[in-house]
């Protein structure tokens, strides 16, 4: 009987250790690493083109809204921007957020899809095999495709055909270097103008008000402001001022989409959903600011400053020899590109976070190693408002109209997309 009893305990026991050899789906412990890690994928493909940050705002936001999207088609927590994908409630939404976020990538960078395809399999790999990992995987591609089939004919992929307008005070025309080199608008994808917005009703109905007659007191008071601050050898121009020129110039609004979004989404320990949605809808604001300024640079074709000044404008003597701190962009002025978009994403994460002071400064890296520290998203805003100033490149009005035009981008964002569910 002893014998037949310790044989019937060791029975028992090998069937538990099979039991759990078979069943490692019970110990899943889940985080928003997919996620973060797919987000910086994104961060990292940024076209090698003038004006590449337009795209890449359409590359962003197609990649956060897809892992959104698959997501949310199995924990159901928020709205998704297409209809859910019906899905096992069992499915692995980490998987499904990296096939989805993969599945994106390769469809919008088929070059680089041999590194993509390994990306993709060392991701996976940290996630035990087995039927949930399968069933998100078929989740977040379908997801993924459904996304793109709803925006195929979003008019990205127009040829451009913007016509430069008869030269004259207050219109746009070329600027050096871009002069020299026959670019024009065009460069930065002029078509963007009538690209499908993805949250607002269309870039016309938030098409900013006209610039400031060229004889208003607003606008003779910033000529004179960027001529002293934003010239290449002003004497007047702050060390710290001139810091905030070069920080901001290499950052665009999808790379700081994707960098504040992150950093908040770390600070108040979001779970995989929530992160999801924030860097999503900071994509989406991002991405409808881009189409928007477009949208309105065309519209009223605003003079850059280097031309005012060195032609000269009613109220202010030319100045033939100016240049400015930072070369000026190969398009229109108004409204000011930089801290539309800017101010679309940091306030579309007031909204989320609240727009009370930070306990801890949020520090913010750019492309070239450079660092600034900021206190509140507010004075992320007006920092991007005075670095287009002295870098010499904007007019303030521009960019305070721009900013404007970015709070209400993210106020309709906010309120109308990806809202959470009665479940």
């Amino acid at each position: 009987m002893r014998g037949a009893w310790k044989r019937s305990l060791g029975l028992m026991a090998v069937l538990a250790l099979a039991a759990c050899r078979e069943e490692p789906e019970e110990t899943w412990v889940e985080t928003n690493r997919a996620v973060l890690e797919w987000s910086n994928t994104s961060r990292e493909l940024v076209p090698a083109i003038v004006g590449g940050f337009v795209p890449h705002s359409r590359q962003v936001a197609f990649t956060h809204v897809a892992m959104h999207d698959a997501i949310n088609s199995i924990r159901h927590r928020h709205a998704t921007y297409g209809a859910p994908v019906a899905a096992s409630a069992d499915a692995s939404p980490e998987a499904a957020a990296i096939a989805a976020a993969h599945f994106m990538l390769v469809k919008l960078h088929p070059e680089r899809q041999a590194e993509l395809d390994e990306r993709y399999a060392t991701s996976l790999a940290t996630l035990p095999d087995g039927a949930r990992k399968t069933e998100g995987i078929r989740v977040g591609e379908a997801a993924a495709t459904q996304l793109w089939e709803l925006r195929a004919n979003d008019r990205a992929n127009d040829a451009p055909t913007y016509v430069a307008p008869t030269p004259e005070q207050g219109v746009w025309r070329q600027v050096p270097p871009w002069s020299d080199q026959g670019l024009y608008p065009n460069t930065f994808l002029a078509q963007w103008s009538a690209v499908r917005t993805w949250s607002v009703p269309s870039a016309a109905e938030f098409r900013c008000p006209p610039p400031p007659a060229l004889t208003s007191e607003v606008f003779v008071r910033d000529l004179e402001e960027v001529k002293r601050l934003g010239a290449r050898t002003s004497a007047v121009r702050t060390s710290d001022q001139a810091e905030a020129g070069l920080f901001w110039a290499p950052i665009t609004a999808p790379l700081l989409a994707i960098d504040v979004g992150q950093q908040m989404a770390t600070r108040r320990g979001l779970g995989l959903e929530d992160t999801a949605r924030v860097l999503a809808l900071g994509s989406m604001a991002a991405a409808d600011a881009v189409i928007i300024n477009i949208h309105s640079k065309q519209a009223f074709n605003f003079w850059r400053p280097i031309t005012a000044i060195r032609e000269g404008s009613p109220g202010v003597a030319a100045d033939p020899t100016w240049a400015p701190m930072i070369d000026t962009p190969p398009n229109q002025e108004y409204p000011a590109g930089h801290p539309q978009q800017s101010s679309a994403v940091v306030n579309t994460y007031a909204q989320l976070f609240g727009s009370e002071p930070f306990t801890v400064p949020l520090v913010v890296r750019n492309p070239q190693g450079r660092e600034r520290s900021f206190g509140s998203f507010q004075q992320m805003v007006d920092d991007v408002v005075l670095g287009r100033v002295v870098g010499g490149m904007h007019f303030r009005n521009s960019g305070v109209v721009g900013a404007e035009s970015g709070r209400q981008i993210a106020t309709w964002v906010t309120t109308h997309s990806l809202l959470p569910t009665s479940n």
